[in-house]
């Protein structure tokens, strides 16, 4: 049996499940780019490991080229840990960019370290290399140093921050979403376990196909989720709202109201396509405002509520601070109103949203009122 032969009959499932995943993300670029993206890099890059670990058989039994051997097996080492990273950057999309930031240095890490064999006279300080005593193919030896197991390592913290922030999201909100992302973790952590301890031949290569697997589940799982979303702003959509406030009704500490200013002058003056931008526009400030308890939904044509659970009052102006000097840097402006539920005695979540509207309109009032604008008319919203 040829290489070639030995590699399709081995990874046939893996090449499978890439090619249709490939096809899906890019079929959908346009309506989920993100997504797209990491699910086009996460099938790229498990195929072309795949690819890798065969090629190395030709590299050590039959050219028997140990610079090419150490080459290839140092990439390798470092694409390894790089799938479980794609993963964590497809499923927690939300995370804050200080992480992302903070994850990339155990793989920045790995990657120096393999960099280290292609200098030349330093092989041997991770792999050690030789030649069989039964034939002429490169073979192997225990490395002399604990570098050697570093892409494991990597891969392990990976792994385990995965089932951390997920064991984290177990919340009410959350939870269908955790799960489904520990189902995947554990898949793969499994798979990792069976290619390292239970693989005395080196024979078995399932990583791949797990992780590949896994992200099929997680993507079919984001498109179960595709209901609960404004097709527009990308915010949860009334629905799920309705679903939520009685949820969380016994949990929720403040509720934000916000409503876009002036969206009939943009409308009327310059097509829907620019209140469009504006609604979007508003969307992305809340995004960018919101902490891990807040919870936005678009209710409305220009009406936005964000629900609050467990957060500070000084954390909810903080965020409508930030929302509103994101808006300071746009074109658009919305009016603004909140309710912390201890302004009111405990009361109920209807009196809440109640109280968060007032304010809004008193903050809607003085958008206006400050810059002579009759809200009944087009005009321009900055008072020209």
């Amino acid at each position: 049996m040829t290489y070639l032969q030995n590699y399709i009959i081995t990874n046939f499932i893996l090449l499978c499940v890439a090619l249709v995943m490939s096809v899906m993300a890019i079929q959908k670029r346009k309506e989920h780019r993100r997504i797209s993206m990491y699910i086009l890099l996460i099938m790229g890059t498990t195929v072309l490991l795949s690819i890798l670990e065969g090629i190395q058989l030709v590299f050590q039994d039959e050219m028997r080229n140990i610079f090419l051997s150490v080459l290839n097996s140092c990439i390798c080492y470092v694409l390894r840990p790089l799938c479980p990273l794609l993963f964590i950057f497809l499923s927690h999309r939300q995370t804050k960019k200080i992480w992302n930031y903070i994850l990339l240095i155990p793989i920045a890490i790995c990657t120096l370290i393999y960099i280290i064999p292609l200098i030349p006279g330093c092989e041997s300080i991770v792999f050690t290399f030789g030649v069989s005593r039964n034939s002429d193919a490169i073979v192997f030896y225990e490395g002399n140093t604990i570098l050697r197991y570093t892409s494991h390592i990597v891969s392990a913290i990976y792994l385990a921050y995965l089932t951390v922030a997920s064991l984290l999201m177990l919340n009410k909100r959350h939870i269908f979403r955790a799960l489904s992302i520990l189902i995947c973790d554990a898949v793969t952590i499994v798979a990792v376990i069976i290619e390292t301890f239970f693989n005395l031949n080196g024979e078995i290569h399932i990583v791949n196909s797990a992780i590949a697997i896994s992200t099929v589940f997680y993507y079919l799982f984001i498109h179960t989720e595709k209901n609960q979303y404004d097709v527009l702003t990308g915010l949860y959509n009334r629905a799920v709202y309705y679903i939520d406030i009685e949820k969380l009704k016994n949990d929720i500490t403040a509720i934000i109201q916000i409503d876009m200013n002036a969206l009939k002058y943009w409308n009327d003056t310059f097509g829907h396509e620019e209140g469009d931008k504006g609604l979007k526009t508003i969307a992305d400030a809340i995004t960018s405002s919101c902490t891990y308890y807040m919870y936005a939904y678009r209710v409305g044509g220009d009406e936005f509520i964000i629900v609050v659970e467990k957060e500070s009052e000084e954390t909810v102006i903080e965020a409508i601070k930030k929302l509103k000097k994101y808006m300071e840097g746009t074109k658009f402006r919305c009016s603004v109103g909140y309710c912390y539920r201890h302004q009111l005695d405990n009361i109920g979540v209807n009196e809440m949203l109640k109280f968060a509207e007032r304010k809004m309109y008193e903050d809607k009032a003085e958008f206006y009122k400050g810059s002579n604008i009759d809200r009944r008319k087009a005009v321009n919203p900055e008072g020209e």
